[in-house]
């Protein structure tokens, strides 16, 4: 039994020394640790269902000594290893002591530490460590958050400019030069005055401003327009050649009839 008691020391003296040795290089594995030995968690848990057991039972404020006690002879009985209640409260009183520090307590006899496992309804150690890893990770990363809430918040809006801008600086841009689009560089007070377009390869190619006339080929073959014209901000028809929002107006155009193109364009027209 005394060999198995000094493997357990060994075993967790070792995995504390490797994690400190880690955490060392990684500060904020440091900061969200759980302990390998969850002892002080293991007793804090114990003497709080102890606690509970009793209020159900009427007692309105238990005292340690009972407690500690309650947690003795149960252990006593299930791992027939017999401690005074004494030693569980002067465990519990380090526990608390330490708080909230990341240091944790060590409870030298392997049986009690499987008997408060047992107490509080698990098997074994691994079993207990497992319930409540989850739960202490996110306990300490909420204190991390909290601790650091500005200099996160900066981060978050530092990264979201720095996006924004790359997004802008990846997005092309083009601007109406009088006859045609003209792919050209983001300007911040040309796209707030709605001069800059986000570009279109299809307006680049094939939309564009024309003086029609007799000679023009208002309609496909097939009947469809070839033209379409629009008012400006002076009032005048302009014409262009293919669908889209007068560059100017915002206007939407219209597609050329034999109406428009006999009164405006060529009396000649058929």
């Amino acid at each position: 039994m005394e060999t198995q008691e000094l493997l357990w020391k060994r075993f967790g003296k070792f995995s504390e020394q490797k994690f400190h040795r880690h955490s060392k290089r990684f500060p904020i594995l440091n900061y969200l640790k759980i302990n390998l030995l969850m002892h002080k968690t293991l007793i804090i848990h114990a003497f709080k269902k102890a606690e509970e057991e009793r209020k159900k039972r009427g007692e309105k404020k238990p005292s340690k000594v009972d407690l500690a006690g309650d947690i003795s002879n149960f252990i006593k009985d299930e791992m027939e290893f017999g401690l005074g209640e004494k030693s569980y409260r002067d465990y519990f009183n380090e526990a608390k002591k330490l708080g909230n520090n990341l240091k944790d307590i060590s409870i030298k006899q392997l049986k009690v530490v499987v008997g408060l496992c047992r107490f509080l309804g698990y098997k074994t150690y691994e079993e207990f460590e497992e319930s409540i890893k989850s739960e202490s990770i996110l306990q300490k990363l909420l204190v991390f958050l909290k601790k650091y809430k500005i200099l996160i918040i900066l981060f978050i809006i530092t990264t979201a400019i720095f996006m924004v801008i790359v997004s802008v600086n990846r997005q092309r841009w083009m601007i109406w030069n009088g006859s045609h689009y003209i792919e050209t560089k983001f300007d911040a007070e040309k796209l707030q005055q709605g001069l800059l377009k986000v570009y279109k390869e299809d307006r680049i190619k094939y939309f564009e401003k024309i003086a029609p006339d007799c000679n023009t080929e208002f309609f496909t073959e097939e009947g469809l327009e070839n033209l379409w014209y629009g008012k400006n901000s002076l009032g005048e028809l302009e014409y262009f050649t293919d669908l889209a929002r007068h560059p100017e107006t915002g206007k939407s155009l219209n597609p050329i009839t034999s109406y428009m193109i006999k009164k405006y364009i060529c009396e000649k027209y058929p």
